[in-house]
């Protein structure tokens, strides 16, 4: 496996299958979503939930899918079940490569080039997986102090994450791959928001930096390599939270990302989140003080 990824991660560009509706003047945030074929399931459930395009708190929003290919699944083909897919939702990216875990870097710099060339128009992206809940109304409070055409990357940080040697692990590099004692700061791939600039400028770097079969190191590298320093920021829960507070609606309302839950948890969540009769255990003011401190 890592053999063929050095065998062939020269092979930086393959052709779009399918496209989405073009981004239109104005919008304010995209959301971004690595997702593959078979997650039918998770893809519906971020439609109908927290993805849900539009005009929201006044401003545009729009969400996208990134694939690369599945041909079965089950035994059975998806390309005709992604083509009706495709024309009653018009928000899937997908590209001629096939969906692998040692792909998702070929995934994020096809998103970086479809970005600078027809979409650029998005003052902010939200990039993440099919399996988080994300509270967009906070992103949308967040970023409105910032300008669009200043670097931005905020998210959950790892710094000094040191490459993992042992060979029975996932995120397995060996040291032909990697020599150095540990990675660049970067962010955990749950997701984490960038504003345009620093998006078209990980889109002219990421020409200049060897693919890494890891993509959140490689964003890393690219951000390094820019001398941009990415923002941490509690809101963003990429491992997840505590079984404890699973269900607990005041939590999700405070936080920006949740990684990890099932489509049945996101429904869940949303529908506690959105209640307008639901009312946490503290009043008003508490609750913006502890918005602020958190978003801020």
């Amino acid at each position: 496996m890592y053999q063929k990824f050095l065998a062939y991660k020269h092979c930086r560009t393959f052709q779009a299958l399918l496209k989405p509706k073009e981004c239109t003047a104005g919008l304010f945030l995209l959301l971004v979503i690595k997702s593959t074929a078979p997650n039918i399931d998770r893809r519906v459930t971020i439609r109908n939930t927290w993805g849900k395009g539009g005009v929201i708190n006044g401003v545009k929003v729009k969400l996208v899918f990134l694939l690369g290919i599945t041909e079965r699944f089950l035994g059975q083909p998806l390309y005709q079940s992604l083509a009706t897919e495709y024309r009653q939702y018009g928000d899937i990216l997908q590209w001629d490569f096939q969906d692998s875990f040692f792909n998702l870097t070929l995934k994020e710099i096809h998103f970086l080039r479809w970005f600078a060339t027809d979409c650029s128009s998005a003052k902010y992206v939200f990039k993440g997986d099919d399996d988080v809940f994300v509270n967009v109304f906070n992103i949308i409070e967040y970023v409105k102090y910032f300008n669009p055409d200043r670097d931005l990357f905020v998210g959950h940080i790892l710094y000094n994450a040191i490459p993992k040697r042992n060979k029975k692990l996932k995120y397995f590099i060996p040291d032909i791959m990697y020599k150095n004692k540990a990675y660049p700061p970067y962010a955990g791939g749950g997701g984490y928001v960038m504003s345009r600039r620093t998006v078209l400028q990980l889109h002219q770097v990421a020409a200049d930096v060897d693919l890494f079969p890891i993509d959140d190191v490689f964003v890393g590298m690219c951000l390094f390599r820019l001398k941009i320093t990415p923002v941490p920021h509690n809101g963003f829960r990429t491992l997840g939270v505590p079984d404890a507070f699973m269900f607990d609606p005041c939590l999700y309302k405070d936080l920006i990302v949740v990684h990890r839950l099932n489509p049945a948890q996101i429904w869940i969540m949303w529908s506690l989140v959105t209640d307008t009769n639901f009312r946490c255990a503290k009043d008003e003011k508490d609750s913006a003080r502890k918005l602020n401190v958190n978003l801020i």
